[in-house]
């Protein structure tokens, strides 16, 4: 119980922090490297206050500056946080459209590049995100997308969606596939205490998009969450099937 009111006593402050921080940036049109000095201390701080330990293996996979897209499975609010800290690129998240309504801290994401849709509209979810593919192909950004679509209450991989993938083959960019461990026993969906603990992120090497079609949409995904996966298997210990190995 301690440390759930340290998490909520450091992430309160932090955000608002860093969020007007973020903002202002936006007014003075900072570059991409202001906004990622204020995402990886925003989130080393509420990793911190949650007494979260990362361990991260294959960041070479990850080219700062290379326009890519991280497809991720998605346990908890912290794989975002956990990512943040751990991986040297310039991140942006796609988010809810109703996180958009939410002060400053909107007007900080916006000027980030950090994308809000709406899922209930297709055609502007569909604009705001190749808006957001341009956006990163100029500025050397990094793209995650939770391609399952939702956080998993067990933790448990579900299928990944295929609208994400579409839009990665518009970016004509790189495809890195992207496990990430731990994260939903330190904040169950649904749940407001915070249990310390260790989260685990493993990259696999990226796939060029370049060329890539429409008709490469079912492979591509059929090999990400089969990379994913297995990385979530070699994390637990436990094959893709959940059976423990050896």
């Amino acid at each position: 119980m301690i440390r759930t009111w340290l998490f909520y006593l450091v992430a309160f402050p932090s955000t608002l922090f860093f969020s007007s921080l973020g903002a202002v940036c936006g007014l003075v049109r900072a570059r991409p490297s202001a906004f990622d000095w204020i995402h990886r201390n925003w989130a080393r701080s509420l990793l911190w206050g949650a007494g979260v330990r990362l361990e991260v293996q294959g960041l070479e996979h990850s080219v700062p500056g290379r326009g890519q897209i991280i497809v991720a499975n998605h346990e908890s609010m912290f794989d975002i946080w956990a990512l943040m800290s751990a991986v040297p690129a310039s991140l942006r998240f796609v988010a809810k459209e109703e996180l958009s309504k939410i002060p400053v801290f909107a007007a900080a994401c916006r000027a980030a590049g950090h994308v809000f849709i709406d899922r209930r509209r297709a055609a502007a979810a569909g604009d705001a995100m190749r808006a957001a593919g341009e956006r990163m192909k100029e500025e050397g950004l990094t793209l995650v997308l939770f391609a399952e679509g939702t956080r998993s209450p067990d933790g448990e991989l579900r299928p990944f969606r295929k609208g994400a993938f579409a839009i990665a083959i518009e970016t004509q960019t790189f495809l890195v596939p992207v496990a990430i461990d731990g994260t939903a026993g330190i904040l169950p969906t649904g749940g407001k205490r915070v249990h310390p603990g260790t989260v685990r992120i493993r990259l696999a090497e990226g796939t060029s998009l370049e060329g890539k079609t429409s008709a490469d949409r079912d492979e591509l995904v059929r090999d990400s969450q089969g990379a994913v996966a297995r990385m979530l298997g070699e994390l637990r210990g436990t094959g893709p099937s959940g059976q423990p190995t050896g």
